[in-house]
């Protein structure tokens, strides 16, 4: 089955931590008239809303996700691997009218490209996919919390908090860890 004439929303979550993976979801709504209520910037609602909307959202739309992990991104870079996340996320069996791009991710296609500076605060398919993202992202952090208990990724999903600065001055750095980042500790 084809689709012709969509919107799709990208957006990325996981950019400025200091481990895990950097991932990027694209969302493409099949019909408008039943986009779920109260999509927004994932970081403005809570966690079990986010819950909530992740699958609500992944019944009526098509969803790409690109995940880079920490070995890659030490080896090509964060921006690159963002822009890797994002072509990897690219949805398949859509012609695309539009990609609305939150921020200045890069992908490449013969398709139109809107960067937009806080797109996820303002579009329904880039809020969307900032939703799919986060929920992604957290649930790998999580999980590799119960791996690798000292770094408390269940409560900082990989980002330069004082506890977890604290962890790696205790502990060193995992596998995890994105060893090109500067890490202040």
């Amino acid at each position: 089955m084809t689709f012709e004439n969509y919107v799709c929303g990208f957006d990325e979550v996981g950019k400025g931590a200091i481990a895990g993976p950097v991932v990027v979801a694209s969302v493409v709504f099949y019909n408008y008239s039943n986009i779920p209520n109260n999509i927004r910037d994932s970081k403005k609602i809570s966690f079990a809303k986010r819950l909530l909307l992740y699958k609500k959202i992944k019944k009526v739309a098509s969803v790409g996700l690109g995940i880079v992990m920490p070995n890659i991104i030490d080896k090509i870079g964060i921006s690159n691997a963002t822009n890797l996340a994002a072509q990897k996320s690219m949805p398949k069996d859509f012609f695309i009218r539009k990609h609305l791009v939150d921020g200045n991710i890069k992908i490449n296609t013969n398709d139109k490209v809107v960067n937009i500076i806080k797109g996820d605060e303002n579009y329904v398919s880039i809020a969307a996919a900032s939703i799919i993202a986060k929920v992604t992202r957290d649930k790998i952090m999580i999980d590799k919390s119960r791996e690798l208990i000292n770094y408390k990724w269940e409560k900082n999903k990989g980002y330069g908090t004082k506890d977890h600065l604290l962890a790696i001055k205790n502990y060193g750095i995992s596998n995890f860890h994105r060893k090109s980042f500067k890490m202040h500790i």
